[in-house]
This record gives C-alpha cells, structure tokens and sequence, in this order.
C-alpha cells in the first residue's frame, strides 16, 4: 500500500464570471459568477469530497468570484468550517487599460500578437489604466489601504 502524502496542496481557477460569459477583460473588477461558474464551484467541491480531501486552510483573493467559488466548494464538500484567508495579492492578473474591453475588438485594433504578449508576459504589462476610469482599484473599498505603486 502507497504511503499517503504528508501534504497536498489544491489548487482551483474560480468558477466561470459573467465577464468570461461577456468576453471581456476582467482583472480586477469584482464581477460575479454565471450560472455555469456556480455550477463548476460546486462540482469542485463535489470532486473534493469523493476524493477525501480534508482541507486545513483555504486561501483566496478578495474578489468575489473566487471567494464564491470557494465557498460553494466548501459548502458541496461538508467543510464550510476550513479557515479561509483573503489576500489582494491572489488575485487575477490586472489588466490596466485592457480591463472591460471585449477581447476580440481588442485583438482587432492592437493585433492576436501584441494582445498575447499583454496577457501572457511576465514582464510587458498591459497599458496603465487611468486613475479616472470606472475600474481603477483606487476607487474600490477593498484597496483602501493599497498605495498607488502597489496597484499594477
């Protein structure tokens, strides 16, 4: 018989968000799951309880899609007691100024090249977004304590 892992760490995407549904940019901005992302969270949790997994402490970031889909996966797996913490630092990618564009239009005006590198590089951020559009952190009450520099 294998001997069991000491440890196993368990890792999940949040569920599908409207703006996935919408084909646009997210990043940041706390948009809330789609009928379908509710449904994978909770098949998520679903899969962890037929697996066994006991989880000691979940972590997420503060956006709501991810914090939702945890707790339908806690939920669906009879572990709604797991100590959660909350971190900005786990959430997804910004996009700056990309955030809120339909991905496609986007593609169109810079290029699948230029969008690409945007989306997947580690060190070509996307266009800044502007302190005056709707989606900058800033004006959200989570990032209250963020400095400007620690927004990217």
């Amino acid at each position: 018989m294998a001997d069991k892992p000491h440890a196993l760490l368990v890792f999940s995407r949040h569920g599908e968000s409207q703006w996935n549904v919408d084909n646009r940019f997210t990043g940041w901005v706390d948009v809330d799951l789609s009928e379908k992302g509710v449904g994978e969270a909770k098949g998520a949790g679903t899969l962890i309880k037929e697996e066994g997994l006991r989880l000691d402490v979940c972590y997420t970031s503060v956006l709501k899609r991810a914090i939702k889909t945890l707790n339908y996966a806690l939920e669906e797996s009879d572990q709604l007691h797991a100590p959660v913490i909350k971190s900005w630092r786990l959430n997804e990618r910004m996009y700056g100024g990309l955030t809120g564009l339909d991905k496609k239009e986007t593609v169109k005006k810079h290029g699948a090249e230029q969008v690409q590198v945007w989306r997947r590089s580690f060190d070509v951020p996307p266009p800044p977004i502007e302190k005056e559009s709707e989606f900058y952190p800033g004006k959200d009450p989570k990032y209250v304590g963020l400095k400007d520099e620690e927004i990217p």
